[in-house]
């Protein structure tokens, strides 16, 4: 039985010397793989002369031993000895998940080696993170990226770096809570909502890319969340709507927004630079209506529309339809003003006629428009031509206008009675588009004065007889032919026709009709006094021009018979 002790006292030696039974501190170590970590441990005075190392598992063997203050360097391994300070630090480069786990700092003495502390050591991936947060910007403007913590953070450092490797982000931060500004960059620490926004000016497309929103702890790993910022052309967009109209009147851009936006503030403003188009806003659907500029939101159709006034050509350019998103970036329309010189057109067609009678004015039309409406107005404003229209093909008819559209032809005319010399100057032809401008073409009319193409002078003398002469058209020979009197032909009586002789107004006058030399004749048996004046003779009760001839008698003491040439 005695022989078994010193085998057992044996045992017991070796279990003391070769593993370690317990540390007087233990130490968290946090790195990143691919990085390094450094191990600090704390010794008791006078070990300063003593060899250090950093030993894995239970330091049984020498392959549990990583480094020595001997060798000072090993693979991936190094380690240096502040001696008067009393702290040895390991450094362990090029971290891998397999360096993850329990390490010791050991001192090399005779007897059991002293362990002053156990290290735990945690590798975490050099990347971040899980979930990221979206932002949107402009070029030339501006983004608040915005960065919440913990409470127990309050006081601690921020700061935020480009990408997304956590390990050298204070190293790299572009700002810190320490240095809250530079030319790009400020940030402000709200510690009562626990969130430090970082503001980034003058954005390029070169800004673009993920960041990193870093809190500094004095104790383990750093705490972040991540950013995804896309910095986006300061135009907008693919596609725009073209908007026309004139000088002096309005137009009314539609604006469509997705029913998401209902709720949301409209607004429209100048250019293509979605990133200043709410601040140059011209008008919001907080604030509806201004001198020159009016919105309205029909959230039934989600469309919302923009009225201008009193257009000049200064209004002609690009506009945004902008909605406000309080999430993300505003989303817009593009719109394209053109307002045009309120005349039309380059050319004209000009049409005569003559007091009292009637005109036809023919317009043309492309075969796109036949079904839509036609009209015609006065004056070249085509702004306002269809609210003054004279006629319309849905009004086809009034007491001096009519209005007929020829499909086949593709023209449509309108007829003018009754004319005047008020009647003369310009109109316009229109026809009604339902996307664009009315299309038109101008007419000029000449209502000239009613007069004859024969005008004779006759004396003759009070008592005696006098005979006139009045030609006609050959093709007239079985028409009504007239004599009457009046200062014009629209206020004449007649005095005899051809076709009632028991009409006449006085007994003296006698009309003979010889179709064989296409003239008639009209004698007066005994002139008298009154008989002075203006006479009209003709074959056309419609006076149409060239038609009738006029005679101007005078009264004297010598009768006087003279023939119409």
């Amino acid at each position: 039985m005695k022989m078994w002790w010193p085998k057992i006292l044996l045992f017991i030696l070796y279990s003391s010397l070769c593993c370690v039974t317990g540390a007087e501190e233990i130490i968290s170590v946090f790195g990143y793989e691919g990085k390094e970590a450094q191990v600090s441990c704390s010794y008791d005075e006078g070990y300063e002369s003593y060899e250090k190392y950093l030993c894995r598992n239970d330091c049984g063997s020498d392959d549990d031993v990583l480094i020595t203050t001997t060798q000072g360097s090993k693979n991936r391994y190094s380690i240096s000895d502040d001696t008067n300070k009393k702290v040895f630090t390991a450094t362990i480069s090029n971290l891998n998940k397999n360096d993850a786990g329990k390490y010791w700092c050991g001192v090399t003495r005779s007897g059991k080696d002293y362990y002053p502390a156990e290290v735990e050591l945690k590798v975490v991936s050099d990347t971040c993170c899980d979930s990221f947060t979206k932002v949107q910007s402009y070029e030339g403007g501006s983004v608040a990226i915005s960065c919440p913590y913990e409470s127990q953070d309050q006081n601690n450092m921020k700061y935020i770096c480009r990408r997304n490797q956590p390990s050298s982000c204070l190293q790299q931060a572009l700002i810190t809570s320490n240095n809250r500004q530079n030319t790009q960059f400020s940030l402000t620490d709200d510690k009562e909502s626990r969130k430090f926004t970082v503001t980034i000016t003058s954005l390029t497309q070169k800004d673009s890319g993920s960041y990193l929103c870093g809190v500094h702890r004095n104790t383990g790993l750093d705490v972040f969340s991540a950013v995804d910022l896309k910095v986006i052309e300061n135009t907008c967009c693919d596609s725009f709507t073209k908007v026309q109209s004139y000088e002096g009147g309005s137009v009314s851009i539609s604006c469509s927004y997705e029913s998401q936006d209902q709720n949301n503030m409209k607004y429209i403003c100048r250019g293509s630079q979605p990133s200043s188009c709410l601040q140059q806003a011209l008008i919001t659907s907080n604030n509806r209506q201004n001198t020159q500029f009016s919105l309205n939101d029909d959230k039934v159709s989600r469309k919302f529309t923009v009225t201008i006034t009193s257009l000049t050509q200064k209004d002609s350019g690009s506009y945004l339809c902008g909605v406000k998103r309080n999430t993300e970036l505003d989303v817009f329309s593009a719109v394209d003003l053109e307002v045009r010189e309120n005349t039309c057109c380059r050319s004209s067609s000009k049409v005569q006629s003559y007091e009292g009678g009637s005109v036809s004015i023919s317009c043309p039309y492309e075969s796109q428009d036949q079904n839509n409406m036609k009209h015609i107005c006065r004056e070249n404003q085509p702004s306002s031509c269809l609210q003054q229209a004279l006629i319309t093909s849905n009004n086809r008819q009034n007491t001096q206008f009519s209005l007929t559209d020829d499909k086949e032809s593709r023209k449509f005319t309108v007829t003018i009675t009754s004319l005047t010399q008020k009647d003369s100057g310009s109109y316009l032809c229109g026809v009604k588009r339902n996307t664009g401008l009315d299309v038109f073409s101008a007419v000029d009319l000449e209502v000239r004065e009613w007069c004859c193409v024969k005008s004779n002078k006759l004396s003759g003398t009070v008592g005696r007889p006098l005979t006139m002469q009045c030609p006609y058209p050959p093709q007239h020979g079985t028409n009504r032919k007239f004599l009457c009197k009046g200062d014009h032909h629209r206020n004449c009586t007649d005095m005899v026709t051809s076709q009632n002789s028991s009409g006449h107004t006085d007994v003296r006058f006698t009309l003979l009709d010889d179709v064989s030399s296409s003239s008639f004749s009209v004698t007066i048996t005994e002139l008298k006094a009154g008989d002075a004046g203006t006479y009209w003779c003709g074959s056309d009760s419609q006076w149409t021009f060239g038609n009738y001839t006029k005679i101007q008698l005078s009264l004297g003491k010598r009768a006087t018979q003279l023939q119409c040439s």
